[in-house]
């Protein structure tokens, strides 16, 4: 996590918010353990560590979280399946990086999935989950939110009933088709990964900085055949991830990078094998 970094008229600074381990065969999907262990090394339930990576977006008044990462609601079992790492969470990361939590205007949720929208709620002292930043705005893409209400077999166990029920009582913002919410701040929907993920791309005057959500959740999936186990179209997400990844080797963005322990973000290049990483960025 590093200093605010001025994108013109945008202050920036990414927050490690969650520490987690995945199974690493769904978060490389059809690509090889021995190819995919050369980045991600697994534990002996063949798991892998993983952070949630949230995003800080400062504007005169306007302070921007993109996902809360996923909290510490979880049962005891819950949370040793999950190799979930105790203490920190949003309200600590929030206070390291030197930021008052009531100044926090808006939430941007990418998608429901518990491991990005899980960050919401807290635990109050009656044990009841209550909003994290009560006094924050919370948007998201409509596609998404009905997606979460109805999801297929395979997408049901990433959206949990009681992140649902809080944000039904916090009463989200529901953003229909493409929308600038800031001048400079846009997000568009895409499906591969989930039908309504929010693609979040910063437009500054120095820099811009593109947020990717699980589209490219760390650095080895900038490779255009790593995908995961949880996309929901592999083959959508893919194209995504081309026009994605073009359009930051032209402009020369940052892309953050929400699951990757190690690298908070990077920029790209083209090169004959697909796009390369040109740099790593400190954000």
């Amino acid at each position: 996590m590093g200093e605010w970094r001025d994108l013109g008229g945008y202050a920036v600074k990414t927050l490690v918010v969650s520490r987690f381990r995945l199974d690493g065969g769904s978060m490389f999907g059809q690509v090889p353990k021995a190819l995919w262990s050369r980045h991600a090394l697994a534990d002996e339930q063949n798991r892998i560590p993983l952070v949630l990576r949230a995003l800080l977006l400062r504007r005169g008044e306007a302070l921007w979280l993109i996902d809360p990462g996923m909290g510490s609601a979880y049962s005891v079992e819950e949370a040793a399946r999950l190799a979930v790492e105790p203490g920190g969470g949003l309200a600590s990361a929030l206070a390291v990086a030197g930021v008052d939590a009531e100044r926090v205007t808006d939430i941007l949720l990418t998608h429901l999935h518990f491991d990005h929208a899980g960050g919401l709620g807290e635990r109050g002292p009656d044990g009841r989950l209550r909003p994290a930043l009560p006094g924050a705005r919370v948007h998201l893409h409509r596609t998404q939110w009905e997606r979460a209400h109805a999801p297929g077999p395979k997408e049901l166990r990433s959206y949990r009933p009681i992140d649902l029920e809080l944000l039904r009582e916090i009463g989200p913002r529901l953003i229909d088709g493409s929308a600038e919410l800031l001048p400079g701040l846009e997000a568009r929907p895409t499906d591969g990964h989930t039908p309504g993920l929010l693609l979040v791309t910063v437009r500054g005057t120095k820099e811009s900085l593109v947020y990717p959500s699980d589209l490219i959740p760390t650095l080895a999936h900038i490779r255009a055949p790593y995908t995961t186990g949880f996309d929901m179209w592999p083959e959508r997400l893919m194209a995504e991830k081309e026009e994605i990844l073009s359009g930051a080797a032209d402009s020369g963005a940052i892309l953050v990078l929400n699951h990757d322990p190690r690298t908070a973000a990077c920029r790209v290049r083209r090169a004959p094998s697909g796009f390369v990483v040109s740099a790593k960025v400190e954000l």
